[in-house]
C-alpha cells in the first residue's frame, strides 16, 4: 500500500512511536493552550505521568505559566516561532526543570491551529557547571591554592619537539607573554594549543594568578552567557548570585578555546567586555571591572571565520594583538621521532613496562603519515599499542588500531607505498602553491606588504598572518 495512503489512525501510531523514540522532549497543544501531546521523553523529564497531562491546559500542569509568560500561547498570537529559549521552572509537583526548548506554530489557512514545542534537557549540565564553579570560589581562584596550583600543568619546558618551526613559535609565544597584550592562537585540533597557553601564562608577570579556561564549543550557547559573565540573583528561576569566568580569573588569563564557535550575538557582549574592562552580571545593572588577561583560540584559519561570518572582525582585531600559529605535524616530520619517543617513555613508566621500542619499518611510516589528528592522534595510537603488547617489548603494524592497519597495508600484506607519496597530497600541493604566490608578490613589490597585498586582493594583516603562517621570510625589501 502506498504511503501517500495510509489510514490516519494508521499515520497517527507511526508518529506517536516517532516523538516518544526520540532523546528530546515534545509537547503538542492547541491554539487555547490544551496538551494534546505528551512524549515519553518529556514525561521523564519533567516526572509526570503522560496520560495526567494530556487534555489540561499549561496552567494546570505548570504553577509558573499564565497567559502573558506561555510561549506557546505567545506563539499562538504572533505565529512566529521562539528559539532556543533557555527556560527554568517547575512543574505542579515541585519538580525544577532546566530546557532549551524551540517553539513552533503550525498554521493552516492563516490562522495557528497548534503549537508544539521540542525540548533539550540541560538539568545535569547546568548542575554540573554550577558546582564546579562554586568549587572554584571555595578554593579561591585569587592567586595559588595551598597546593601552589594556578590552575596549569604545562609550561614551556613541556613542549616536545626538535623541528626549527616550533623553536620559532615558542620564541615568538615567550615574547608575547612577556608582553601581556592579547593573544590569539590558531591550530589545528590535537595541536596542542591549551599546552602553548598555558605555557604563556606561567611566562607571564601573571604566573602566580589564576589560569581559567572554558572551550566555547562545549557549552550550551544558552549558558556560555552565564557561565563567562556570572549571573544576578532572581536574573531567572532558581538564578543565584555567582561569579563569571572574567571574575574568577581575577588578576589571572582567561582562556576562551573554540573562539569560532561562540554564536554572533555573544561574540558582540564579549567584545564590549574587552573595550570597556567591565562586566555586568546576567540579570543585573552594575558593572565590575575586568582585570585578567584574555588569550582565545581557534581550530580554523581566523581569516576564514572572519570571511565565512563565524567570526566578528572587530573582535578578531581586538584579540589579534599578536597571533601564533601552531604548524600541524604533518609540516613539522622533525617532531614524529622525538613525539615518538617521549610517549613511549611516558607510557613505559604509566604501565610498569619494560623498555619498550618501535620497529623502524613502523616509525618510518608514523613519519610519513599525514596525521589528520595531530599530537593528540599520535599520543593515544602509542597508548593503545601499548596496551596490545602482550609481553613483547617492540610496537610493530600488528598493534595499531584496525583504522590505521587498513590504512598503512596494502592489499598483499606490505607496507603501501601511498606513504611514500606524503609529500604530493592536495593540501600540501595547495600550499605549496600559495606559498609561490605570496613569495611572487611580494618579489613583484620589493618586500612592500601592503602593494603585495592589494596586488592579490587580500587584506595587509592577512598576508601578514599568512607569511607567518607558511614561514615565508620577506627578504625582498
Amino acid at each position: 500500500m502506498p504511503s501517500d495512503s495510509l489510514p490516519m489512525d494508521v499515520l497517527t501510531q507511526v508518529f506517536r512511536q516517532l516523538f516518544n523514540s526520540i532523546e528530546e522532549g515534545v509537547i503538542v497543544t492547541d491554539c487555547e493552550g490544551k496538551i494534546i501531546f505528551y512524549n515519553s521523553e518529556m514525561a521523564k523529564l519533567e516526572d509526570l505521568i503522560s496520560e495526567n497531562v494530556v487534555g489540561k491546559y499549561l496552567t494546570e500542569v505548570y504553577d509558573a505559566v499564565t497567559v502573558e509568560s506561555s510561549e506557546h500561547l505567545r506563539v499562538v498570537f504572533t505565529k512566529e516561532p521562539v528559539l532556543d529559549k533557555h527556560k527554568t521552572y517547575f512543574t505542579n509537583q515541585g519538580k525544577e526543570v532546566n530546557i532549551v526548548a524551540s517553539t513552533f506554530p503550525v498554521v493552516e489557512n492563516g490562522e495557528v491551529v497548534a503549537v508544539y514545542s521540542v525540548c533539550k534537557n540541560i538539568t545535569k549540565y547546568k548542575e554540573l557547571l554550577t558546582k564546579t564553579m562554586q568549587l572554584q570560589d571555595q578554593i579561591g581562584l585569587e592567586g595559588l591554592d595551598e597546593r601552589g596550583n594556578n590552575g596549569t600543568r604545562y609550561t614551556f619546558a613541556s613542549i616536545v619537539f626538535s623541528s626549527p618551526v616550533m623553536q620559532s613559535l615558542i620564541d615568538s609565544a615567550k615574547k608575547a607573554a612577556l608582553a601581556d597584550g592579547f593573544i590569539l592562537v590558531f591550530g589545528e585540533t590535537g595541536t596542542g594549543k591549551e599546552l602553548v597557553v598555558q605555557a604563556i601564562h606561567n611566562h607571564s608577570a601573571r604566573k602566580y594568578e589564576p589560569f581559567v579556561a572554558i572551550n566555547c564549543a562545549a557549552i550550551p550557547e544558552t549558558l556560555l552567557e552565564s557561565i563567562l559573565f556570572g549571573t544576578a540573583k532572581g536574573a531567572f528561576t532558581g538564578a543565584v548570585e555567582s561569579k563569571g569566568l572574567f571574575q574568577q580569573a581575577g588578576n589571572g588569563t582567561l582562556f576562551l578555546d573554540e573562539l569560532n564557535s561562540m554564536s554572533i550575538a555573544l561574540q558582540a557582549k564579549l567584545l564590549r567586555v574587552l573595550q570597556e574592562k567591565m562586566v555586568r552580571r546576567v540579570g543585573g545593572t552594575t558593572e565590575i571591572p575586568v582585570h585578567c588577561r584574555v588569550i582565545s583560540s581557534t581550530n580554523v584559519d581566523p581569516w576564514e571565520s572572519v570571511d565565512n561570518g563565524s567570526l566578528r572582525n572587530d573582535l578578531f582585531y581586538r584579540l589579534a594583538v599578536m597571533t601564533l600559529f601552531i604548524p600541524p605535524l604533518k609540516e613539522r616530520k622533525e617532531d614524529i621521532e622525538t613525539l615518538i619517543d617521549y610517549f613511549l617513555n611516558k607510557y613505559q613508566r604509566i604501565y610498569g613496562l619494560e623498555s619498550v621500542l618501535m620497529s623502524a619499518e613502523l616509525k618510518n611510516v608514523f613519519k610519513k603519515y599525514q596525521w589528520p589528528g595531530n599530537v593528540r592522534e599520535l599520543e593515544h595510537i602509542i597508548e593503545s599499542a601499548m596496551n596490545m603488547l602482550d609481553g613483547r617489548n617492540v610496537i610493530t603494524i600488528d598493534h595499531l588500531p584496525h583504522y590505521l592497519k587498513s590504512k598503512f597495508l596494502s592489499k598483499n600484506g606490505a607496507f603501501s607505498e601511498l606513504y611514500n607519496k606524503g609529500s604530493n597530497t592536495l593540501a600540501s600541493v595547495l600550499r605549496e602553491v600559495e606559498k609561490q604566490v605570496l613569495w611572487e608578490a611580494l618579489k613583484s613589490h620589493s618586500g612592500n606588504i601592503t602593494k603585495a597585498a592589494d596586488s592579490i586582493g587580500i587584506a595587509r594583516q592577512n598576508l601578514q598572518y599568512r607569511i607567518k603562517k607558511l614561514g615565508i621570510h620577506n627578504s625582498c625589501n
